[in-house]
């Protein structure tokens, strides 16, 4: 089985890290699950319609302009609940609002990763000179983009590790402008409902297995979060890593109210309220239907 996740080694996927190094997937009857990961501005969504995985991690926006384009993509399960993006300035660079970013650089990640700042843009009738933007935030420290496409838990803190104070940054959270999408899920193609639908199945409660180790062993976690990244060589830290699953916690278990969030959990008025936001900023045609786009699976998850 091949499970292609969308970014670099990192604790915003311990929980499938887990799953594989304490026999989740195997006692699932998957086998040892090959982990492949992804660059930015990859499109880790594509691997599935071409054959290279039969499941794949990707954003909820995404995932859903591309079956509104006819693209055979099965939502399975919903990780997090809500947005961490952010679009981060010094305060020294006058933008004060989102406005003040037309005609400035704006770095963004290509790849499945521009939907939300796009709707954010044409939302807000912004119109940026965008830059291509890899996982490093070295341009945005020396100044070559005046705005740069952030994750409060990952880029973010990577600031506030270079040496940045949070009084000297400004910070716009996407999910502030009604643009609160839940992100990280995970997909299959088309073919592979219903004719594999228990492998489906078992590969929901194995990942469900490995996240709530995770959350539940942060030092163990830590260590294989760390070993991946070494073998990747990803330059990191521990203290990086573990604001990170810190962070991750809070975007699995709270929906945006802050109530418990069922895990996995895609309701249908989340789904159609993403999808009315991206036909409002003309990124879709119409909304796939909800039951062709989400296949629930039974699942049960101890208690947040």
């Amino acid at each position: 089985m091949v499970l292609k996740l969308h970014w670099y080694p990192q604790a915003q996927f311990a929980g499938y890290l887990m799953a594989q190094d304490q026999g989740f997937f195997r006692a699932a009857g998957l086998g040892d699950a090959e982990i492949r990961w992804s660059t930015a501005g990859e499109r880790c969504l594509d691997t599935l319609t071409e054959g290279d995985s039969v499941f794949c991690t990707g954003w909820l926006c995404d995932a859903l302009v591309r079956r509104g384009h006819g693209e055979p993509i099965v939502h399975l399960t919903q990780i997090t609940q809500k947005s961490a993006m952010l679009l981060v300035t010094r305060r020294e660079s006058g933008i004060t609002v989102p406005a003040d970013m037309t005609g400035r650089r704006v770095g963004l990640w290509g790849g499945d990763f521009d939907v939300l700042p796009r709707a954010f843009f044409r939302k807000l009738h912004v119109q940026p000179e965008i830059v291509p933007q890899s996982n490093s935030m070295v341009p945005f420290l020396r100044g070559a983009v005046s705005v740069a496409s952030a994750m409060h838990y990952n880029e973010y803190h990577k600031l506030l590790e270079a040496g940045l104070r949070p009084e000297e940054l400004r910070v716009f959270t996407l999910a502030e402008y009604g643009l609160d999408f839940p992100e990280d899920g995970l997909y299959c193609h088309q073919r592979c409902w219903p004719d594999r639908a228990d492998q489906c199945a078992a590969l929901v409660r194995a990942v469900q297995q490995g996240w709530d180790y995770a959350l539940e062993h942060e030092a163990e976690a830590l260590d294989v979060v760390m070993a991946y990244c070494r073998r990747a060589e990803v330059r990191t830290s521990r203290s990086h890593q573990q604001w990170m699953l810190r962070s991750m916690a809070g975007l699995i278990r709270d929906r945006p109210d802050g109530t418990p969030a069922p895990w996995g959990e895609l309701s249908e008025s989340v789904y159609q309220a993403v999808g009315r936001e991206l036909l409002d900023q003309g990124l879709l045609h119409a909304v796939p239907p909800f039951a062709e786009f989400h296949r629930p699976l039974q699942t049960q998850r101890k208690g947040p």
